[in-house]
């Protein structure tokens, strides 16, 4: 879905009226709108402001347009699209049907007013958490600039987004608990584990893949999947360091909790109190704060169980060469290709955006710190996600937020919380405060790539 930036469309000449066919009513226009691309998006609004002073009354809106805004609203959301761009999405589509909408969004509630003021529609919507499902928000912003470039109805719109969601996950149970585990033990290797510790992560990430197939089957076991899934960590990694063979049993822990880790939801709070979204930003900020709470205690719970046991050794880890993060990265590229359900002809791109983050990040710590060099890594990885924006006319998210799974500093918000947990204020606030300046990089770099290389979409 397009945005409305492009100031090349604001001159545009009024096209002579003629009629268009569409469904449900008579529009008067030279040409239907083909998509939604940026500048058509632009021209739109001006051609609309010029034809139509003010939209058409409510009551003389097809109920399948509002249907149809409705559920792609519910859809957006459900894929993980931040309060900004869900906003800007439906207002582009509101637009392109002759609709008047206000639309206000959180992580758990839409509010949506369509018409005139003084004939004013409101619905207000329950809505539920993200889904990381990249291949369905592809199928619903397809879906969206076929309804908005009238190439098919808004009440089949609604059936098509119906059968969207009802379709089944790109990958199937196997490949989504494998990749969990090659993602935790990429994870290992970075954080400078050894092949013991890789092997250890690996594993331990494959058995929180299949306990979260378990306790995602009904909504009260889902709730307490973070605490139960930190604590079967903890006392895995503990009992491997203890029986099985010498490792960091602390470097694992945070490794294999990767899935777990809330680092993508701080990132989009960031991003979303950077934007002015300060509502739905403090609820993620908040949420993202108590998931890891809920890990720390999970952790702090198994690992007093091992001890309980057995008396565990710390040791320090010893880390693999240069060659070993390359081989970590290609795996992990995919591995959260499949994670994040991306389409497959598209982990290619992501694989691209994860290396050039990944480098981009490496060389900017050099120049800047640990803490500062992932804006550049993020700058560049926005800047390639919102080149695959305006080649492919698709929406740059769908790259970015697997690559980004591989920058986000959660492990960082663990330690500090673990830190604090254990009394060590001074260290734990450091921590802490380290990794509010990591999101905020983050996505001052990927706001900084916005600007100079637009993607011409909303999403």
């Amino acid at each position: 879905m397009s945005d409305s930036s492009d100031p090349s469309a604001a001159t545009m000449p009024v096209p002579a009226a003629a009629a268009g066919p569409v469904v449900g009513r008579t529009r008067t226009m030279s040409t239907p709108p083909t998509g939604l691309d940026v500048r058509t998006s632009q021209e739109l609004a001006t051609v609309t402001g010029r034809m139509w002073p003010s939209a058409r009354d409510v009551t003389q809106v097809d109920s399948d347009e509002i249907g149809f805004v409705l559920e792609l609203a519910r859809g957006l959301h459900r894929y993980g699209t931040p309060a900004h761009r869900l906003e800007e999405a439906i207002e582009v589509v509101c637009r392109r049907l002759d609709l008047h909408v206000e639309v206000f969004s959180t992580p758990t509630t839409i509010i949506m007013s369509f018409g005139n003021p003084a004939e004013l529609r409101t619905r207000m919507m329950r809505v539920e958490t993200g889904e990381l499902n990249m291949s369905k928000l592809a199928a619903v912003d397809e879906l969206a600039d076929a309804v908005v470039a009238q190439k098919i109805s808004a009440a089949d719109g609604i059936t098509r987004l119906a059968e969207i969601m009802g379709r089944a996950p790109q990958y199937g149970a196997v490949p989504t608990v494998l990749a969990n585990g090659v993602s935790a033990g990429g994870l290992a290797v970075f954080f400078g584990g050894g092949w013991r510790d890789v092997i250890a992560a690996a594993c331990i990430g494959i058995l929180l893949g299949l306990v979260g197939l378990f306790v995602k089957a009904t909504t009260d076991r889902a709730r307490m999947f973070e605490l139960l899934g930190a604590t079967i960590a903890a006392f895995a990694a503990s009992a491997t360091a203890r029986l099985i063979s010498p490792i960091s049993a602390s470097l694992v822990t945070i490794a294999s909790l990767i899935v777990l880790l809330p680092g993508m939801t701080l990132t989009v709070a960031m991003t979303e109190l950077a934007t002015k979204n300060l509502i739905s930003g403090t609820a993620r900020l908040m949420s993202s704060l108590i998931v890891l709470l809920e890990l720390v205690v999970g952790v702090a719970l198994g690992e007093r169980l091992a001890a309980g046991l057995w008396r565990i050794p710390h040791l320090k880890p010893i880390a693999l060469g240069e060659y070993a993060q390359w081989i970590a990265l290609a795996c992990s590229a995919v591995a959260v290709s499949i994670v994040a359900k991306a389409r497959p002809r598209v982990i290619g791109w992501i694989a691209a955006a994860c290396a050039v983050g990944y480098l981009g990040t490496r060389y900017g710590t050099r120049w800047l710190g640990p803490q500062l060099g992932v804006l550049i890594g993020a700058f560049a990885m926005g800047c390639l996600g919102n080149f695959y924006a305006r080649v492919l006319q698709r929406p740059a998210q769908v790259v970015l937020v697997p690559a980004v799974l591989l920058l986000v500093p959660g492990s960082l918000g663990f330690r500090g919380m673990n830190a604090m947990l254990a009394r060590d204020t001074v260290s734990g606030v450091d921590t802490m405060f380290a990794m509010f300046i990591s999101a905020t990089a983050l996505v001052g770099g990927l706001l900084l790539a916005n600007a100079v290389v637009s993607p011409r979409r909303v999403l």
